[in-house]
């Protein structure tokens, strides 16, 4: 299925929009950064009693304080992992863990044998703060390696995804489309599946992008970069990249529901 532009402001898919939710990496930040304009995108939406959750592949650790520090009602962690409400200093876990050391030590395993095919793929630094899944770097890996390490990954059985900055070893089953769904279900039960719009850049957004589970999404303009990768596509694309591309997007929700209401 193709990809369109955004439509007219007045198109009423967007019209409808309640709810965004948005990867982080490549799609909020530019170049690694929340910029000023980025900032300002979030505290318009808010204003206008539009909720914004990030679905995002980072870990707890660095999560955590995104809730509270963002105008973001909440946060959702390690591809669905935990959830972070913005009302609550508790994780909301997303993954059910009965055994979090034991998980770990599988988790460790599972990279040592991948790093016996690949022996340059090395933990990202952040995987310290992490409970529910694994990462490690994506520099230097090319296509045929990442479709390998996925098929090592299903038969070890654990999934396997990535994003424009890291690989995750984690739990069949998790990800982000899954763990959005149930938050949505346990927290925003008020919104209908037309009143959200979900939002990525990379392959890691994918299930984002089933239209099984959402209706409307939106790639940033750099999602076309993994576009032939994709098996479901984001319904429309920005013309602008990154954090720009959601700052597009953000004023033409916003525009949309000023000429609904005139």
């Amino acid at each position: 299925m193709s990809c369109l532009s955004l439509p007219q402001p007045s198109h009423d898919c967007f019209s409808k929009i309640r709810l965004v939710a948005t990867d982080m990496d490549g799609t909020l930040t530019t170049e690694g950064k929340f910029t000023p304009a980025l900032l300002q995108a979030l505290q318009d939406l808010a204003a206008a009693n539009i909720k914004v959750i990030i679905v995002t592949g980072r870990s707890a650790g660095w999560v955590s304080g995104l809730a509270y520090y963002l105008p973001v009602v909440g946060a959702i962690a390690e591809n669905g992992g935990l959830f972070y409400s913005y009302i609550s200093k508790q994780a909301v876990s997303i993954t059910p863990i009965s055994d979090l050391d034991e998980h770990r030590r599988n988790l460790a395993t599972v990279f040592e044998k991948l790093k016996l095919n690949f022996p340059q793929i090395k933990e990202s630094s952040d995987n310290r703060f992490r409970i529910t899944d694994w990462t490690f770097d994506i520099t230097g890996l090319d296509n045929t390696s990442l479709q390998t390490m996925q098929h090592q990954c299903q038969e070890l059985a654990w999934g396997f995804t990535y994003s424009n900055v890291q690989c995750h070893i984690k739990p069949l089953g998790q990800d982000k489309a899954v763990g959005l769904s149930q938050v949505l279900r346990e927290y925003f039960g008020e919104y209908v599946s037309d009143q959200v719009v979900t939002v990525g850049d990379s392959p890691n957004d994918e299930s984002l992008f089933d239209r099984n589970y959402f209706a409307v999404s939106v790639g940033v303009a750099n999602v076309l970069e993994y576009i032939d990768q994709l098996q479901h596509k984001p319904a429309y694309i920005t013309q602008k990249k990154e954090g720009e591309g959601f700052c597009e997007l953000s004023d033409y929700i916003l525009q949309a529901r000023r000429k609904m209401r005139s």
